[in-house]
């Protein structure tokens, strides 16, 4: 009771700080001593909206669900390369979904706090949305050693990791209990891929690594 008193007081005051300026110099006023209050909540309305519409806008079941981090290459929704792999894939879009998101820029050694495309990322991960993340191999290195991809030794990635034995990337974990043990495979190398290639979308290399929540992993391969 008495903490919440004391907001109640705490308001109480600021509101009558506020009444005690002329009204010609409030709006002033409020905005020299309150504009970091009134920024900071305008951001998180803003952030909210926009993670409200990303996530509406992937509602409903998916075939497949890619992010392509850190590329500016059109190989999102829609794109070329979408329809491709949908094609090749055979999957039917009138009866589910396949999402490629190309709008996430994620540097792990340079993250800023309260980045909205890390806070997006983060979520896709961790929420068991997305399947396969796709970005630089050693920022994707650095997602991994926070023990949210797959070991690709695993049973469900066995084969995967048997065929591309010879691509693999492999980190150490920051915690060894994230996989119980020191040294795991995180990544398949994509060099000479139609992404480094043909649509030029990684031009220093790309990786992919595996959501550890991957909802359709047995679509990797």
């Amino acid at each position: 009771m008495g903490a919440k008193a004391g907001r109640k007081s705490g308001w109480r005051g600021e509101i009558d700080r506020i009444r005690a300026v002329a009204p010609d110099r409030r709006l002033a006023f409020i905005w020299d001593y309150y504009k970091l209050w009134i920024i900071g909540i305008t951001a998180l309305l803003a952030f909210s909206v926009w993670f409200a519409v990303h996530f509406a806008s992937t509602k409903g079941e998916n075939w497949f669900f890619a992010c392509f981090a850190n590329t500016r290459a059109e190989i999102g929704d829609g794109s070329e390369f979408w329809q491709s792999y949908a094609d090749y894939a055979g999957y039917d879009l009138n009866e589910k979904n396949l999402v490629f998101v190309d709008e996430c820029f994620v540097d792990p050694d340079k993250l800023i706090t309260g980045s909205q495309y890390y806070k997006l990322l983060i979520a896709y991960l961790d929420s068991g949305t997305l399947d396969v993340l796709v970005m630089e191999p050693e920022r994707l290195r650095k997602i991994g050693e926070g023990g949210r991809l797959m070991d690709l030794e695993n049973e469900k990635m066995a084969a995967v990791a048997e065929r591309y034995a010879d691509r693999l990337i492999w980190c150490e974990p920051k915690e060894e209990e994230e996989y119980g043990k020191e040294r795991v495979p995180v990544g398949i190398d994509l060099s000479g891929s139609l992404l480094t290639g043909t649509y030029g979308a990684y031009e220093e290399g790309a990786a992919l690594g595996v959501n550890a929540l991957a909802p359709h992993s047995e679509e990797v391969e």
